[in-house]
């Protein structure tokens, strides 16, 4: 049994499991990382094939640390509310403490800035640029009383690091600045602002017995069925965005065919929730979305490696 006095390896593994598998931020962090940067290889240089190299491997460790700090930058900003809503979670009994978690955020960003100051100044202005955004959604953007009155402005606004995640990756590649991205990856970066706004959306759907008074949800401000029609409908824009570079780069039916089942599987859990409204069926749409995520980045970057082959 955990207490705040258990050795930190044991309460910081146990954090992990709750609140940041590394499991399944593994997956997706590779898989993320991987479709983005193939991408970026065959825009610049589309008569060579694709390659991972040492760069990638300190592009994905500088990733995952962003993703970790933004896990411990949302528990300081949520700490009060998380206590008041989820008593049962490790943080708000205190087996793991906020102070603990500022000494593991702390080295996750001193990782991000050695590694990018060590690839060139055009990696570190893109690290610095999500760094900096990571801070705003902290800060809350220095207006958080008047975004948490305004639910749907809130999220979009922290779901805007996603475009920057994705041009950092483009630097990490190419070694240009961010903003040297051309055109159809300035596209694909903003497909990740869409997939995961869905999973944000699908997240925070809720039956009517489930709403908690004082905490916010999608089906709460847009009724149980309106926030389910929603994921809907941002799930067909970041399809057709996909859809859209696929076409540019010519992929096989096989992209195609893996993006409309993907799709079909979206709408299978909008129908079950729609006409068998449980706890059960509302966790699905989550689970959905997340599967998303994962297998179109794959689908992509494996398309791109049958297309363009590879080099190790």
């Amino acid at each position: 049994m955990l207490s705040n006095s258990s050795p930190f390896l044991s309460r910081l593994n146990a954090y992990f499991k709750e609140r940041f598998p590394l499991f399944s931020h593994g997956i997706l962090i590779i898989s993320y990382y991987s479709s983005n940067q193939f991408l970026a290889q065959i825009l610049q240089n589309p008569d060579q094939p694709v390659k991972y190299s040492f760069n990638s491997l300190l592009g994905v460790i500088t990733l995952f640390m962003i993703f970790l700090h933004l896990r411990v930058f949302d528990e300081h900003k949520d700490y009060q509310e998380d206590c008041k809503y989820y008593p049962e979670r490790l943080l708000s009994r205190g087996i793991i403490t906020l102070k603990e978690l500022k000494f593991l955020g702390a080295i996750a960003i001193g990782f991000e800035l050695l590694i990018a100051c060590s690839c060139g100044f055009n990696v570190l202005s893109s690290v610095l640029l999500v760094l900096a955004f990571s801070v705003l959604m902290l800060k809350e953007f220095f207006v958080g009383k008047w975004l948490k009155k305004h639910f749907l402005i809130y999220a979009t606004s922290h779901m805007l690091i996603m475009p920057l995640m994705s041009l950092m990756v483009f630097s990490f590649t190419t070694s240009f600045a961010p903003w040297e991205a051309p055109a159809w990856y300035w596209l694909y970066a903003f497909v990740g602002f869409f997939v995961t706004f869905n999973w944000e959306v699908s997240r925070k759907i809720r039956t009517p017995e489930d709403e908690k008074k004082g905490l916010d949800s999608y089906s709460k401000i847009f009724g149980t069925y309106g926030a389910a029609y929603m994921v809907i409908l941002i799930r067909v824009i970041d399809t057709l965005m996909v859809a859209f570079v696929g076409w540019y780069l010519n992929l096989s039916y096989r992209f195609y065919l893996v993006l409309i089942t993907l799709f079909l599987v979206c709408c299978i859990g909008l129908y079950q929730f729609r006409f068998n409204t449980c706890r059960k069926t509302a966790r699905r749409m989550e689970t959905y979305a997340g599967m998303y995520i994962i297998v179109f980045d794959l689908t992509l970057a494996i398309e791109i490696l049958l297309r363009y082959s590879i080099q190790l």
